[in-house]
């Protein structure tokens, strides 16, 4: 459970540090804990994908 939503949190972290954390945290309101037990359903991954799109100014890759 979790495994590609916490890879989006990697990927925010390697590219724009702890405050990327914080931001995707604040978006999707799964902090990494949360995130790393809940289901990668399409709706996460969507929820995921479309913040760290806004975060990163930039299309996130599809995990």
């Amino acid at each position: 459970m979790g495994e590609k939503l916490m890879e989006y949190y990697s990927i925010v972290e390697d590219e724009a540090g702890l405050s990327g954390k914080i931001e995707l945290a604040k978006q999707t309101n799964l902090p990494g804990t949360k995130a790393a037990t809940e289901p990668d359903s399409e709706e996460n991954l969507e929820l995921f994908r479309d913040a760290l799109e806004e975060i990163l100014d930039e299309e996130p890759p599809r995990l």
